[in-house]
């Protein structure tokens, strides 16, 4: 379907804060969008499969991961509402699986199409230099995570960054916000056990930081817990380029 006509696909968080010309449209024209909605568990794209598919969130969590061969898995991050995955010039073998974890809508494309309108379109190019440049930002976070922060600062570190992402899709405030993560989900993303994990929410609920129950996180001192995680949400932030030409 041609995006000059699907309002439905304008009005996603991702376009809606673009500013976008005619001459944008014109060049989005041959790019074919297809909304799709996933059930909860579904696998969506597989390691090592050759997969051209780019995708918008519109709604939902999802998550990307690595499989190991022991059977282990490392989730590289969560997907929210807005957040854009697999842009790339050229094909090839996913190097990660993509998996809804809730029912989960989107917005497919062929990645080559996508990333061909950009170059002709300066807001397009603009938002995927940002993208880009955003989601360096929060692998890093997540190494930094991995490797130098306690169990308990991680866990803290990780709840209040899925809190700041949702916040741009009015899914979040400084009071909390609803989770359908698992201790398990977490426990794979942050290199810990879901025992571990356990305990971690048990304690930042004992020392009043947090409350993780029944789907909802609860920030109960959100200055404490940003405090206790060095937490500065400056990484998630949008590069904005004024000029590109």
């Amino acid at each position: 379907m041609g995006l000059n006509t699907n309002t439905s696909v304008l009005s996603g968080p991702f376009f809606r804060g673009l500013k976008l010309h005619s001459s944008d449209h014109e060049a989005l024209s041959s790019v074919r969008l297809a909304e799709r909605r996933y059930a909860p568990h579904t696998g969506i794209t597989h390691q090592g499969m050759t997969d051209e598919r780019a995708f918008i969130i519109q709604s939902g969590w999802g998550c990307v991961y690595k499989d190991l061969p022991d059977g282990e898995c490392q989730v590289l991050d969560f997907v929210l509402a807005g957040d854009v995955i697999g842009i790339h010039p050229m094909g090839g073998e996913a190097q990660h699986a993509f998996v809804s974890i809730t029912e989960l809508y989107v917005i497919e494309a062929n990645a080559r199409a996508v990333v061909a309108a950009m170059t002709r379109s300066q807001p397009m190019a603009q938002a995927l230099l940002s993208i880009a440049w955003r989601q360096n930002n929060i692998m890093a976070e997540h190494l930094v995570n991995l490797g130098r922060r306690s169990a308990l600062a991680r866990t803290a570190h990780l709840l209040l960054e899925l809190g700041e992402r949702l916040k741009v899709a009015g899914q979040a405030d400084n009071q909390g916000y609803d989770c359908p993560l698992t201790q398990y989900d977490l426990a794979d993303a942050l290199g810990l056990t879901a025992i571990h994990i356990n305990r971690m929410l048990r304690e930042l609920r004992e020392y009043g930081l947090l409350s993780l129950r029944r789907n909802r996180v609860e920030f109960l001192d959100y200055a404490g817990l940003v405090e206790l995680a060095q937490f500065d949400g400056k990484y998630l932030e949008y590069w904005e380029l004024k000029d590109l030409g």
